[in-house]
């Protein structure tokens, strides 16, 4: 075989590897931002056991959804937090129910985070107190649903991490995921601006996760 066969057989590798992985970046730069008009308008509202997969679905946009559909309380577990729409409409929903919202402490010092923003806006935040980090990633709606899975509500989890959600309405998962988080809330100190001390009750186990993430 001739050089300059194997050369254009090598070329022609390159491009199938290639392909794929610059159509899927091309695909996240053309989507509209989570939460966005155009995404609300074209996203159905999650339903039990619906499942979601980053970065090729909108994870984002469909929690917002979720959100949207609270009618008596709101309860939020959550390790980081930047989605500007999920933000927003976090800090609507906590002026006509009640709301209560965990996150990590560490975390929502980071310089992505949006954790000040719900402060300010007079969201019940309260920062969790444990052995390590505060992980957790869920959402109770009413006490009757709940989301969960690895995806932090993010910009970079919804635009270019390999994340999951899950929608659930169990009674009985639901009942074990309210019980937790009345634990976590009852153990977490209320937020405050610019607490500069981290809340924690043993040694800190480093996080490994990236920032935002």
């Amino acid at each position: 075989m001739s050089r300059s066969v194997r050369s254009l057989m090598v070329l022609g590798l390159l491009v199938t590897v290639s392909l794929p992985a610059w159509a899927r970046r091309n695909k996240q730069k053309s989507r509209p931002q989570p939460g966005s008009a155009s995404e609300l308008a074209t996203t159905a509202e999650p339903v039990a056991f619906e499942v979601c997969f980053s970065p090729e679905e909108p994870c984002g946009t469909k929690l917002v959804k979720f959100l949207q559909g609270a009618k008596k309380s709101l309860d939020i577990a959550v390790y980081d937090i930047n989605l500007d729409q999920l933000v927003h409409h976090i800090a609507l929903a906590a002026k006509r129910m009640p709301v209560r919202v965990v996150v990590d402490l560490r975390q929502s010092k980071g310089e992505h985070s949006l954790v000040t923003t719900l402060i300010k806006a007079g969201v019940n935040v309260r920062y969790g107190r444990q052995r390590g980090v505060m992980h957790n990633k869920f959402i109770i709606r009413d006490g009757l649903m709940l989301e969960t899975g690895s995806f932090n509500f993010t910009n970079h989890a919804t635009l270019a991490n390999n994340e999951n959600q899950i929608y659930l309405d169990k009674p009985e998962v639901v009942a074990r995921y309210v019980e937790r988080f009345n634990q976590i809330w009852e153990r977490a100190k209320p937020a405050a601006l610019l607490d500069p001390a981290p809340a924690t009750t043993g040694p800190e186990t480093p996080e490994s996760e990236p920032a935002e993430g």
